[in-house]
């Protein structure tokens, strides 16, 4: 390990000067020498990888294998080789630590033995072999205790425990589209990021040009999964909430409810393509007649281009081009075209690239495009939209009813709402191809049945040609335009050949309470089966209580006694009542119920589920079952330990 460091510290020696003597101008054309880019990269590398080997806190290595050839391997976080460059440990993410992972007593994968190592920081604890050339499956204590281990803080990685159901997931390959629907506490977060990690490891060349992205709900679960990637050596990897990603985070107005529900509507794209492509003209727009084409004054000589030629131009610039932009400067094209031939048989020869500079500029030409393919951009768009209502009435008829277009109508002070952004990123779809540096060649996607069919358009544009991995729980939406399908979700994130599979079995949250949720799941109105848990451990308390207040008290002085973070979950208004009652408690973390979707907590204090059944979606607005959706999410949320603290009955659902 540390002759490693030394090595890789030489690395970064080497290439830093020489990357500080490029960048001073010292090399001329003519000298040989490494390239500046080249020197900058592996500068950059070699600082998170010395700050990767120096990381003590960390176990280098987790298990072992013995194959059948009587070779040994060491499998780790990442990979450690000796002095003669033979790898000591390999890296997780490596084609032989999958055998590692999925090797069973009844399918061995030319593993004789397997030995699991307890760890308690970078120190081992103990170890347990597993001989599968016994034939029987054995139960890992140490994989046990390491599942139900106490959260002390931000979600860890999950290398020592990955299950081979959960390998599978996180081995596909980098062209598949994968979505993964997850029952609670069956780990879809992990693999998704794992997914990441090993997919920057087994396609570096391609990833590291084109970027990976990880987009979450919210900056609270942002920052509660922010550990787990460096942790596995990735730190290149950028992780942003979908609306830092549309930059709806930037709004400085807030959409009323029904606003917010046409603006997030899949019906919107319509609208937006409408309201682009709908300045396109036809050549009579330019005034074009059969009888008098269009005259451009090139010098000395006229070129006169027909009625037919220019309808013809503008038919295939709308057919054959992916933009609004593009659309313009094929029809521009085809007129320098049809001027050229005419040139060519004229003076025999064919003019060069200055003359068809020139012809563009011509005042007939700009005149016509400027009438049949008006040069428009984002804002043009947009007040147009919002501020011309026979212009809004062309673009939503037959899209919108009536009172719906109405919501498309600018905030006071020209003040944009997350749903304006949204709308405008689409517009401008339109109008121009993003830049290739705003793409990405893999996008994970966490939560996503809580997306709206605008913001999973927004996604699919940064996209591309590049493959996701779409991580959620029908059952969890919470969002007036949660999905109610994943074919749907994945249609609306441009994906047509996807790969889905359902998680069912938990490794998180204990039967017990699993049960009790499992209970609300038939009343949420989605089809995904239900959850079962391998755990038998946990506990599930209930307190009736006269006074909420002091029964929260009791319950968090009682949890305060076990290991581990407690998590209070209420509905939102009173978690905002509560605040001064639990503020400066140490493991206690207060969180609102319609925030609490992807945390997990050792012990969690539910606060009056009737309450969060009740409460109102984001937004003000209200849909049919989300209060239920909200309960269901909260219920899931311990990984030990559950009390439910009521002053008012339950709901009926959690009775039945």
């Amino acid at each position: 390990m540390a002759a490693m460091l030394r090595t890789t510290a030489g690395v970064h020696r080497l290439h830093g000067a020489d990357f500080g003597e490029n960048s001073e101008g010292g090399s001329g054309d003519g000298d040989v020498g490494p390239d500046k880019h080249l020197g900058w990269a592996m500068a950059n590398y070699t600082i998170a990888r010395m700050a990767d080997l120096n990381d003590r806190d960390i176990a280098l290595f987790f298990g072992r294998i013995w194959m059948d050839d009587g070779e040994d391997f060491h499998i780790g976080r990442r990979h450690i080789r000796d002095e003669r460059n033979d790898p000591l440990v390999l890296d997780w993410r490596a084609p032989l630590s999958e055998q590692y992972y999925r090797a069973s007593a009844h399918d061995r994968k030319d593993v004789a033995k397997r030995r699991r190592f307890g760890f308690q920081g970078a120190r081992i604890t103990g170890f347990e072999d597993e001989n599968l050339l016994l034939g029987e499956a054995v139960a890992s204590e140490i994989l046990t205790s390491e599942i139900e281990r106490p959260r002390t803080g931000p979600m860890r990685d999950i290398v020592a425990t990955i299950q081979p159901e959960q390998d599978e997931l996180i081995r596909r390959g980098a062209a598949t589209n994968l979505c993964v629907q997850g029952a609670p506490g069956t780990g879809k977060t992990a693999v998704g990021l794992h997914r990441a990690a090993w997919l920057l490891y087994n396609y570096t060349e391609k990833l590291d040009k084109a970027g990976v992205l990880v987009v979450g709900p919210n900056e609270g679960f942002l920052s509660y999964i922010s550990g787990v990637l460096p942790t596995l050596g990735e730190t290149s990897v950028w992780q942003v909430t979908v609306q830092q990603l549309t930059g709806a985070h930037t709004a400085t107005a807030v959409d009323s409810y029904e606003a917010a529900l046409v603006k997030h509507d899949a019906r919107m794209a319509l609208v937006c393509e409408r309201a682009v492509w709908g300045h396109v003209g036809t050549a009579a727009d330019g005034g074009i007649t059969a009888d008098d084409g269009l005259l451009i004054a090139d010098g000395g000589w006229r070129w006169r281009l027909g009625l037919n030629y220019l309808e013809t131009a503008i038919t295939n610039a709308r057919k054959h081009t992916r933009t609004y932009t593009a659309g313009r400067k094929s029809v521009e094209d085809a007129i320098v075209q049809g001027a050229r031939r005419q040139a060519e048989i004229r003076s025999g020869h064919s003019p060069d690239g200055k003359w068809a500079t020139k012809l563009k500029r011509a005042p007939a030409v700009q005149a016509f495009l400027d009438a049949v393919w008006p040069k428009l951009n984002t804002k043009t768009v947009m007040k147009k939209l919002y501020g011309d209502a026979a212009f809004r009435a062309d673009a939503t008829r037959g899209i919108l009813t009536d009172d719906e277009a109405a919501h498309l109508t600018a905030a006071k002070g020209g003040k944009r709402t997350p749903g304006d952004l949204l709308i405008a990123d689409e517009i401008e779809s339109h109008l121009k191809l993003r830049e290739p540096s705003e793409s990405f060649g893999h996008i994970v996607i966490d939560e996503a049945q809580d997306l709206s069919p605008m913001q999973c358009r927004a996604i699919a544009r940064r996209s591309g040609k590049g493959s996701v991995t779409v991580l959620g729980d029908l059952a969890q939406g919470t969002t007036p335009w949660a999905a109610a399908s994943w074919t749907d979700q994945m249609r609306h994130l441009g994906k047509d050949e996807v790969e889905h599979t359902e998680l069912t079995t938990g490794f998180r949250v204990p039967a017990v309470i699993i049960e009790l949720a499992n209970r609300v799941l038939p009343h949420l109105g989605v089809d995904v089966a239900p959850a079962r848990s391998i755990r038998a451990d946990g506990s599930l308390d209930r307190i009736r209580t006269a006074d909420l207040e002091s029964g929260v008290h009791e319950a968090v002085a009682k949890a305060l006694a076990e290991e581990g973070l407690i998590g209070v979950i209420a509905a939102d208004d009173r978690a905002a009542a509560l605040r001064p009652l639990l503020e400066g408690t140490e493991r206690v973390e207060l969180v609102a119920a319609s925030l609490a979707k992807g945390l997990e907590y050792d012990h969690v204090v539910v606060v009056e589920p009737a309450e969060i059944v009740e409460a109102p979606a984001t937004g003000g607005g209200t849909f049919d079952g989300v209060g239920l959706r909200h309960l269901y999410v909260a219920l899931t949320r311990a990984v030990s330990r559950l009390t439910v603290v009521h002053a008012q009955d339950l709901p009926a659902e959690m009775e039945a």
